[in-house]
């Protein structure tokens, strides 16, 4: 697959974190795809999408591929894929439960799909617009049903059938990260170490996958399971990847800027997250721009778990931003930062990609070497800088308090904890890190 104009900025990945399980370089986008889903559709939406209306249990199999929305989430993946150059998808079994990862695969089948061509002068020949090594997919294990007493499921013999399934679905012949999805809310460590990560480690051993991630909220329950991984298999080279979201965006940096230590007899300490990462050859990539939607103006979901004075403080961030787009200048903070790679946000249409694609190809000449507020004076419009530091303002701006209270994140341990008080005859373990 070769650039063209339309292609966004690519940016050095697996080089720069010297791995080479990791593809060496990645699109500065990529194309979240948790939005192919069908999560808050009523019964009676998702019967009408069954290739058979009599059939009492919804599968994801069982979608019609005629059904409008499927089309057009086919044609989102298509468009960001051969037209945008955003060759990154991310998915996991748990979006839409079963849904995204099948919508992939019916845009694998259509853009690998050869190619005949024919020249008076010369033999009929046979290409494929898109080759599987110009995609990278990445999906997850851990995280499934709707269910709660069914939602999670970190043992061996479901990790190892997920993993078939997944690349079943996708059509996609392996998977290029196989992701831990969620991590704290295991039900122990314990099951991690013993059974979750050695299936994951086979899986990439019988080439089912060519690398291994991890996903989670808490970074410090990401940095107590890298660090366990270690001391407990005796391996510092199983994990290659991490994807954290919500911790970079307008209101939370906590990726670059919070330490983080171990309380064990080493009390080892790291500057942060990210530079942990980099010392330990883990590539990373950061989601959720947007916190999940605080930066929009758009209504927000009720199981969001951000706290009334954040929510707030982003709805006066949005309104004091007048004529200018909280939208925009969070995506391109998020993507000024070439120490992030690839910042992966989910779009559910054609429009949502080709917005995105613009504001990427902002970058497409810019010197990575440069400040990233530096490079945010360039990228931005007079009237998008102006309220992007009116934002800012650590004293005066909208988001003053909630950094100086603290509140300008979630407890994700304590969103974990409450997930399990609620599913009968289960329990956690205490046994996250403070």
């Amino acid at each position: 697959m070769t650039s063209s104009a339309k292609s966004v900025p690519r940016r050095p990945y697996g080089s720069k974190f010297k791995n080479s399980r990791l593809p060496s370089d990645l699109p500065i986008i990529g194309l979240g795809c948790s939005s192919f889903s069908t999560f808050f559709w009523t019964e009676q939406e998702q019967k009408e999408m069954m290739i058979s209306s009599s059939s009492s249990d919804w599968t994801p199999e069982g979608m019609d591929r005629s059904h409008p929305q499927v089309q057009e989430w086919i044609a989102t993946i298509r468009y960001a894929v051969e037209e945008c150059g955003i060759t990154l998808l991310d998915t996991a079994p748990w979006y839409g439960h079963g849904t995204s990862e099948v919508i992939i695969g019916w845009a694998m089948e259509e853009m690998l799909s050869t190619i005949t061509s024919s020249d008076n002068d010369k033999k009929d020949t046979t290409t494929k617009a898109i080759q599987r090594s110009d995609l990278v997919i990445n999906t997850k294990v851990g995280r499934y049903e709707a269910d709660p007493q069914k939602q999670f499921d970190f043992s061996k013999q479901a990790t190892l059938q997920s993993v078939e399934r997944s690349i079943r679905r996708m059509n996609c012949g392996y998977i290029d990260v196989l992701q831990l999805h969620d991590s704290e809310f295991a039900p122990s460590l314990d099951v991690l170490l013993q059974e979750t990560i050695p299936a994951m480690i086979e899986c990439r051993t019988k080439g089912y996958c060519k690398a291994l991630g991890m996903t989670g909220y808490p970074l410090q329950t990401q940095f107590q399971i890298l660090q366990r991984t270690r001391e407990v298999l005796g391996d510092d080279d199983v994990w290659d990847q991490s994807l954290t979201y919500g911790h970079y965006n307008l209101v939370n940096q906590s990726l670059f800027t919070k330490p983080l230590s171990s309380p064990d007899n080493n009390n080892q300490q790291y500057e942060s997250f990210a530079a942990y990462c980099e010392q330990h050859s883990l590539g990373l990539m950061a989601a959720a721009p947007l916190n999940m939607g605080l930066l929009t103006n758009n209504p927000l979901p009720a199981w969001h778990p951000a706290s009334d004075e954040l929510k707030a403080a982003c709805r006066t961030a949005a309104a004091t931003m007048e004529e200018v787009d909280i939208a925009t200048i969070a995506i391109v903070y998020a993507l000024a930062n070439p120490q992030v790679p690839c910042t992966v946000l989910g779009m559910k249409n054609v429009a949502q990609v080709a917005t995105s694609q613009k504001l990427a190809l902002r970058f497409r000449n810019q010197n990575e070497n440069d400040n990233p507020k530096e490079r945010l004076k360039q990228v931005l419009t007079p009237d998008e800088y102006k309220a992007w530091q009116a934002v800012m303002d650590p004293i005066h701006g909208p988001f003053a308090t909630v950094w100086k209270n603290g509140t300008n994140v979630w407890d994700g341990v304590l969103e974990a904890t409450k997930f399990w008080q609620q599913v009968e005859g289960q329990d956690q373990e205490e046994w996250h890190w403070e």
